[in-house]
């Protein structure tokens, strides 16, 4: 900005000193004009450039070295939007998580600004889920076919995804780009668990029971069905823009291409059925082999869009 002034101050003492014996002229005040334009232009624009872009109250709008930063997903926002004018079917959109689909859930996000240019981040998901389905079905006792009890489902599913990953920045103006990479580390469980209203006995070797889709293999009833517990580990590189709508306040899109590999691991299944030899209830435990899978793709080409503050 100085060296902005000075030449300024001695393009003016020049031009003066040639002029002072002369008319002023039209055409010398015309220049004169456009020099003090030229002079303004690279006042202002050198000045710019030194200054930190500040809102109207002085605040400093684009984060700086030491901020933190707390993100949230917005697609749970915008899939409950999309319900609340179609009141019961789900929003097809929003109806998956679309930061992290190879590898799972992901919801609150956290960032630490290591410069202006520079940040670790961290993304966690914690998404647990319990259901109980009850049915009602006719008691096997009684005589009267009115009498009901009831057979239950209990569904257990959680996902959990812990990321953490680097992230690196361009951008002067309100408007700033990022990329980068994460390393994912993923687990996700399912379960489910059965109780039946009638019981098996040496008269009712077939009790009347709900079917609630796969529980039932002839004579025999689903007790445990051990699910699957899954353990993945990925990598992922990112992309995305900010728009800072306030100071320290921005709106983003991110999109991502990963590679994850996936182990599930051996489960039980336990089913019960009336042995008639010894006349008693019976256990039959079996077991599932582990699985490995390795999955690679770009993520959410619907679009990821979250919200950021930083502080």
């Amino acid at each position: 900005m100085v060296y902005g002034l000075l030449l300024c101050f001695l393009l003016l003492s020049l031009n003066l000193g040639n002029k002072i014996t002369q008319t002023i002229k039209k055409t010398y005040v015309m220049k004169k004009v456009l020099l003090l334009v030229v002079c303004s232009f690279l006042f202002f624009g050198v000045n710019a450039q030194d200054e930190p872009l500040i809102g109207q109250k002085g605040q400093l709008i684009l984060p700086e070295s030491g901020d933190i930063g707390l993100g949230v997903n917005m697609i749970p926002f915008f899939n409950w939007f999309g319900n609340s004018f179609n009141n019961s079917t789900n929003n097809t959109y929003a109806s998956t998580n679309k930061f992290f689909n190879v590898f799972g859930n992901s919801v609150i996000m956290g960032k630490y600004m290591l410069s202006e240019k520079t940040a670790v981040r961290a993304h966690f998901g914690f998404n647990l889920t319990s259901t109980t389905q009850n049915e009602y079905i006719r008691d096997d006792a009684s005589n009267n076919p009115m009498d009901m009890v009831f057979d239950s489902r209990k569904t257990d599913v959680g996902h959990y995804t812990l990321a953490l990953g680097y992230e690196m920045r361009r951008g002067k103006g309100r408007i700033q780009g990022y990329y980068g990479a994460d390393l994912i580390f993923r687990l996700q469980q399912l379960s489910n668990a059965y109780s039946y209203g009638n019981g098996y006995s040496t008269t009712n070797v077939v009790p009347s029971s709900t079917n609630f889709g796969s529980n039932l293999n002839g004579l025999d009833r689903m007790l445990v069905d051990g699910g699957n517990t899954t353990f993945g580990v990925g990598v992922r590189g990112f992309v995305g823009v900010e728009y800072f709508v306030a100071p320290k306040l921005s709106l983003g899109v991110e999109f991502g291409w990963g590679l994850a590999l996936n182990s599930t691991f051996e489960s039980t299944s336990s089913s019960e059925y009336f042995d008639v030899t010894t006349g008693e209830v019976g256990i039959k435990n079996e077991m599932e082999g582990s699985v490995t899978t390795f999955s690679a793709g770009v993520d959410n080409m619907n679009g990821a869009v979250f919200m950021n503050f930083y502080f």
